[in-house]
């Protein structure tokens, strides 16, 4: 959600002006969670224009018996599947995320992650099944933090690519094409960039 007194991104002044109308509209940054299957906004370079859409998170290929809701940053260039929506390019605004750290105790504890940045965008993709467009959040190797914290599953030791500001209209513009200049963008957000908040810490008699 963007404000009316912040400063803007270059691609945001590309914004139809009802879109701008529209967003700046709101008096104040509103936030909700986001799940597997929700709509979810986006930000797209069509033409000279940015368009914002609000498309399914998460597709289901045919080849796989689960719904992909993030893409391993590693396969958009390697991947024959993934390598289809290269230039499919997208920015999501975002104000925080939430990992589950596994404990020694065998629980899990819900850890949101927040942005010290209020205008924070992860890098995805979007693509069309059946008529229906989705987008997936793109994901990376985890930084020292982050890596404490997503410390189980599957997928652990990884994290959302943010894609920072002197590298958003790039990553917008469908005509970067280079594999590597593709790939140059992908910027790994630091641990100092975002404060964590354990939901689930039980207090002891030291605090």
């Amino acid at each position: 959600m963007f404000l009316a007194n912040e400063p803007k991104e270059p691609w945001f002044n590309h914004l139809p002006k009802e879109t701008i109308d529209e967003i700046l509209k709101q008096s104040g940054q509103v936030f909700e969670f986001k799940y597997p299957k929700s709509q979810v906004q986006s930000f797209q370079l069509v033409g000279e224009s940015v368009i914002s859409s609000t498309d399914h998170w998460g597709t289901k290929p045919s080849w796989c018996p689960d719904l992909l809701t993030n893409t391993k940053s590693e396969k958009l260039i390697a991947s024959p599947f993934w390598g289809k929506f290269t230039k499919n390019r997208i920015l999501v605004p975002v104000h925080s995320f939430v990992e589950w750290q596994a404990q020694k105790t065998g629980k899990k504890h819900k850890f949101e992650i927040t942005f010290k940045n209020p205008n924070t965008f992860f890098a995805g993709i979007w693509g069309e099944e059946d008529g229906q467009r989705w987008i997936t959040i793109l994901t990376q190797v985890a930084n020292e933090k982050m890596k404490t914290i997503h410390n189980s599953g599957d997928n652990k030791h990884r994290q959302p690519v943010v894609m920072p500001d002197h590298f958003q209209d790039a990553w917008l513009d469908p005509k970067v094409t280079n594999p590597k200049d593709i790939t140059d963008l992908l910027y790994q957000f630091a641990p100092d960039e975002t404060i964590e908040v354990d939901h689930n810490r039980e207090e002891t008699l030291f605090g």
